[in-house]
């Protein structure tokens, strides 16, 4: 059950802190040089984002589950979410960078919010695993 309200919970905390990110940045000006690789207001897929933020979210909470000690939540969810979000965006800014003509300051800002976003997650899945309960014999 942890699983599936994990999952849910971190798809949620995933499009919320994106589409603030995305807004304020944006706002800034910042992350201009996407704008020509990004598909236009009359044409979103809203409905992909939010699979691709319940596949993450599930995916995150899938392998933390397996892995975590349940010690403390708080200190798992993080060095998980550091580890998470390196892997996952140290890549990502060398690949975007790599193959599509954006300025690469755009690329290390978005990097690092996706970073961020799921080091957050992370957190928050580690919160809701919580503490294993120790079972007496």
């Amino acid at each position: 059950m942890k699983l599936v309200i994990s999952t849910i919970v971190s798809a949620i905390v995933l499009l919320l802190l994106a589409f603030a990110f995305y807004t304020l940045v944006f706002s800034t000006g910042h992350m201009s040089s996407y704008v020509h690789i990004m598909r236009g207001h009359s044409d979103p897929k809203i409905w992909a984002n939010i699979v691709g933020c319940l596949t993450q979210g599930f995916f995150l909470s899938f392998v933390y589950k397996y892995y975590y000690k349940g010690i403390s939540p708080f200190k798992e969810g993080f060095m998980y979410g550091l580890l998470m979000g390196l892997l996952m965006s140290v890549p990502y800014v060398f690949f975007m960078w790599a193959n599509y003509l954006v300025r690469y300051g755009g690329v290390i800002i978005d990097g690092v919010s996706m970073g961020i976003r799921i080091l957050i997650t992370c957190i928050i899945i580690g919160l809701i695993f919580g503490k294993k309960e120790v079972k007496q014999a």
